[in-house]
């Protein structure tokens, strides 16, 4: 039992220097921001206490049901494409298909680029004198030549797009690790069986990684809220008005242009409890599934 506690002991210690670090730039500012959300601050020293008004104001604000409706778009159309796109990728490179080690570096090579580079890449291409409309015009689709990231019906799907570009090779790569761990034997009876690709994709590999996938819709969906910061502003600026704005930005909008921190502060907080939300019924609903 000595020998047991020491061990606890011991690791405890090599821990809590982590923990320290985490609680002290993470924790701590996640009870500040609790704590601002009541009060007006302006981001100075002094913050008075005015309750749940901040709240209220954003409740009653139009605007903020707009950028939520654009994060919920960017939910409903990203965390679909996100999660699929690359499992089935990952299961055509599973099968060794001809060429597939160069496939896996090409892959990823979006993922070394950073958010800056995509969204000027994307909005270049989708510009309205960018490669996307010149080559509908050549061939003689002038009515389809728009000015793509001006309207927040065809901008917040190309920030899911670039969103998916740039980060599908990562996604890529944690379902091939997961494929990696099934048992081969369990593939060659399906495939002595008669079963084809298909069956064997589904009913074998799909099971056998059920648990990868879920915790990546899990990231997916904390992506959707708290990862578009980067790409509207590069992309779109938020514009116009609030139709691409998403939460994040709108929180930058309040705090740091407005200069309303306690607003934005309780903005912060409305997409926290959001995401665990979200998550906390994910997790409900795959138990029950199990």
């Amino acid at each position: 039992m000595k020998e047991k506690n020491a061990q606890k002991l011991w690791g405890y210690t090599f821990v809590a220097p982590a923990l320290l670090i985490l609680g002290i730039f993470m924790l701590l500012p996640i009870l500040q921001i609790f704590y601002y959300s009541v009060t007006d601050w302006n981001g100075g020293i002094n913050a008075s206490y005015i309750g749940l008004k901040n709240y209220v104001d954003i409740f009653n604000n139009p605007d903020f049901y707009t950028v939520l409706k654009n994060n919920l778009i960017i939910l409903l159309l990203g965390v679909p494409l996100w999660t699929i796109f690359p499992l089935l990728i990952a299961m055509l490179i599973y099968e060794e298909i001809k060429g597939y080690k160069f496939f896996k570096t090409v892959y990823f090579f979006p993922s070394v680029l950073s958010i800056v580079i995509v969204g000027t890449l994307f909005k270049t291409f989708f510009g309205y004198v960018g490669p996307i409309n010149m080559l509908l015009r050549s061939l003689g689709l002038d009515n389809l030549a728009l000015e793509w990231l001006a309207e927040g019906r065809t901008s917040l799907p190309i920030i899911v797009l670039a969103v998916n570009w740039a980060g599908f090779g990562q996604a890529v790569l944690i379902y091939l690790a997961a494929m990696s761990a099934i048992d081969p034997s369990i593939h060659e009876a399906a495939q002595l069986d008669g079963a084809n690709w298909w069956q064997k994709s589904f009913f074998v590999t799909l099971p056998g990684i059920k648990n990868v996938v879920e915790f990546t819709i899990v990231l997916n969906i904390i992506h959707a809220f708290s990862q578009m910061f980067s790409y509207v502003l590069v992309m779109t600026n938020g514009g116009p008005g609030y139709e691409s704005t998403v939460l994040e930005y709108f929180i930058y909008l309040k705090g740091f242009r407005a200069g309303d921190m306690g607003y934005a502060s309780a903005l912060s907080v409305i997409l926290f409890v959001l995401v665990c939300v979200i998550n906390m019924l994910q997790s409900l609903l795959n138990r029950k599934e199990d």
